[in-house]
């Protein structure tokens, strides 16, 4: 057992979501976490499901994707040391897209009642996803700016200032 908790604490220190964490940190997270294992094609989760885990990715590959009517859009390609379903963590409820295993693929899978038994673990760990969720979100906010750009719409703002 301690051999296995040796190799997650040194995959586990390459997630970014980890940042800054001390080998107690891990240990306690490790404490309260289980080990998620899917082979190539499961499905993690489906939109709409209700979720309260987070995954973070030891080994293999995720897709996370949602359906645009028939179309399958992938939003993201995750592998080692990425993590998701971090949404479901923080606030619970039902699922924002899908998340399917690409490759044979080892998770810990965090749960948030179980977390919050570990509480000064989970706000590290709070405080590392909110940084991580902030850079998502100034990322998607570059994206919608400049597809819309070159598709040329324009803010509300801009048509109201027009109008003026």
């Amino acid at each position: 057992m301690a051999n296995e908790m040796d190799v997650f604490v040194k995959l586990l220190s390459i997630a970014k979501c980890l940042r800054s964490f001390g080998v107690d940190d891990l240990r306690n997270l490790l404490s309260i976490s289980s080990k998620a294992i899917w082979k190539a094609g499961d499905e993690i989760f489906i939109e709409g499901d209700q979720g309260r885990d987070m995954y973070i990715l030891c080994s293999g590959k995720v897709n996370i994707w949602r359906k645009n009517g028939a179309e399958k859009v992938s939003l993201a390609n995750l592998a080692e040391g990425e993590s998701f379903g971090e949404m479901g963590l923080i606030r619970g409820g039902a699922r924002s897209a899908n998340a399917s295993a690409v490759a044979q693929t080892i998770a810990l899978r965090i749960n948030q009642e179980r977390l919050h038994q570990v509480p000064s673990t989970a706000a590290l760990l709070y405080k590392n996803l909110a940084r991580e969720l902030a850079e998502k979100l100034h990322a998607a906010n570059d994206t919608i700016v400049f597809q819309s750009k070159a598709v040329g719409t324009h803010s509300p703002e801009a048509t109201d200032s027009k109008q003026s």
